[in-house]
């Protein structure tokens, strides 16, 4: 039997975002980071977390999620966000032995960033080559994953394109996201399938392309929906 003068070991849980943005002018993926304030690791550069337990307000997930969401570290609107895991382990917080619940997001919208944000290459992060404190490496390269393994047989990448955009631009997500260059006609006849279904229309406006020249664009009539294809990028 426990002697009831042993204090109970400390125990921590956060809720943490890999908020990801696609950057027309590197034409890379990027993952929002966040300079903390306080220690371990204080103005080190991490993943936008926060603490959930019994003193906060949040009656769910989802709450601390948004919670988080709209606080300093993230304060963005996201096209996209979906649970990836939950890790868990007594070595990934020097504290205490501590978990994590974390999340993909994604960001469609330029956004101004704050002083103690900044967004860095998603694949430096993830491959390790740009150190995080605890296992925010892991938890990015996880949610790196998830991305990828969900764009075979889903509309996601389009999810960073915004409400409007043109086919060639479609071609570029899917080949970045996927890593590796994705045929037009393979994309055009999904972008078809879609129209079809009611998830996209002509905008019957055009945008500037590379080279100049004038592309014409497509708008969504679902934001925030997945499509579904019936055959993945592997078949």
């Amino acid at each position: 039997m426990q002697d009831r003068t042993t204090p109970r070991a400390a125990y921590l849980h956060t809720i943490d975002l890999c908020v990801l943005h696609y950057c027309r002018q590197t034409q890379s993926l990027q993952i929002l980071l966040n300079q903390r304030d306080n220690e371990p690791f204080a103005r080190h550069w991490a993943l936008p977390g926060i603490v959930v337990n019994g003193d906060v307000e949040d009656r769910t997930l989802e709450d601390a999620v948004e919670r988080l969401r709209r606080s300093p570290k993230v304060d963005m609107p996201l096209a996209w966000l979906e649970q990836v895991g939950t890790v868990g382990d007594a070595f990934r917080d020097p504290r205490c032995w501590s978990s994590s619940t974390f999340y993909l997001a994604i960001l469609s919208e330029p956004c101004e960033l704050a002083a103690h944000q900044r967004f860095v290459p998603l694949l430096e992060v993830a491959s390790g080559a740009y150190k995080l404190p605890f296992d925010h490496n892991l938890l990015a390269a996880r949610a790196q994953e998830r991305l990828l393994s969900k764009s075979l047989y889903s509309s996601l990448p389009l999810m960073f394109l915004g409400t409007e955009f043109s086919a060639p631009e479609a071609v570029t997500i899917f080949s970045l996201v996927l890593q590796r260059p994705v045929l037009k006609t393979s994309i055009r006849q999904r972008l078809l399938k879609m129209s079809e279904a009611g998830y996209l229309r002509e905008s019957g406006r055009k945008k500037q392309g590379d080279g100049g020249r004038p592309q014409a664009t497509l708008e969504s009539l679902r934001p925030g929906s997945l499509y579904l294809f019936d055959r993945s990028f592997l078949d």
